[in-house]
């Protein structure tokens, strides 16, 4: 457990996570103004893709200080 959050805490996680949810967004928002769907994806599911990166960044933020904590208590 202890090497998974090590892996998930760290910061490239935070970028990636923040730039596929922007793309994400920005497609949604286009294939809403062209009133166009995408594999059957229509611009609410891609909405939906966009707020699930986002929580995902909440959650290594979260990650981030738990590993931070556990850091200072084993010290």
């Amino acid at each position: 457990m202890e090497k998974l959050t090590k892996l998930v805490a760290q910061p490239r996680v935070i970028w990636f996570f923040a730039g596929l949810g922007d793309a994400l967004l920005v497609v949604g928002i286009v294939t809403a103004a062209i009133n166009a769907t995408f594999a059957g994806f229509t611009p609410i599911i891609w909405f939906v893709l966009a707020l699930v990166c986002y929580l995902h960044m909440i959650w290594v933020v979260t990650m981030r200080i738990v590993a931070r904590l556990e850091s200072k208590a084993q010290s």
